[in-house]
């Protein structure tokens, strides 16, 4: 039986290596006229953090701090993917795929990237691969094999080129 991929799930970080995943999602798509749908998903704030934001914009409230910059960071990241996602199409010769939405949550990265493909009716998840030491794998349960063992979906891993790193965006910053 040769499956008929439909709808395709892409995980972004925001990272080199997840851009050249996206790559590899709208080409996926393009060429079994699926259509995506991009996911973000930004780790919680630590509380300190929340209550510095909240005294230095003087919001009342932390709730306040969160709905605000919430809502304008997921549009903004909502825009941009858009924009990627757009760009790349345009690269193809023929454009057959169709971007079926954007989403940006606010969570645990691996927990809710589980949530959709149980959840959701995807037909595979494409993703980049992030090479974590031993550490910070055990520490933070990003490594790929755990969401390979627990995906119900196939999950297409891109690696970074030899000698590359991926970063995502929000550690560059810092």
């Amino acid at each position: 039986m040769v499956p008929h991929i439909k709808h395709i799930l892409y995980a972004t970080d925001l990272s080199d290596g997840a851009r050249r995943a996206m790559g590899y999602a709208v080409a996926l798509a393009n060429a079994m006229s699926a259509s995506l749908t991009v996911v973000h998903v930004i780790k919680e704030t630590s509380p300190n953090a929340e209550l510095l934001i909240q005294a230095f914009l003087g919001y009342s409230s932390k709730e306040e701090v969160k709905q605000k910059s919430r809502a304008q960071i997921t549009e903004e990241i909502k825009e941009r993917l858009g924009q990627m996602c757009g760009e790349l199409g345009c690269q193809l010769p023929d454009c057959r795929f169709s971007l079926a939405d954007v989403i940006v949550e606010f969570g645990r990265p691996r927990e809710t990237l589980l949530n959709y493909v149980e959840t959701g009716n995807y037909d595979c998840l494409v993703m980049g691969r992030q090479d974590y030491g031993f550490i910070e794998s055990a520490i933070t349960g990003l490594s790929s094999k755990n969401l390979l063992r627990h995906s119900p979906v196939p999950v297409f891993l891109v690696p970074m080129p030899p000698g590359t790193e991926s970063v995502p965006v929000a550690e560059k910053q810092e």
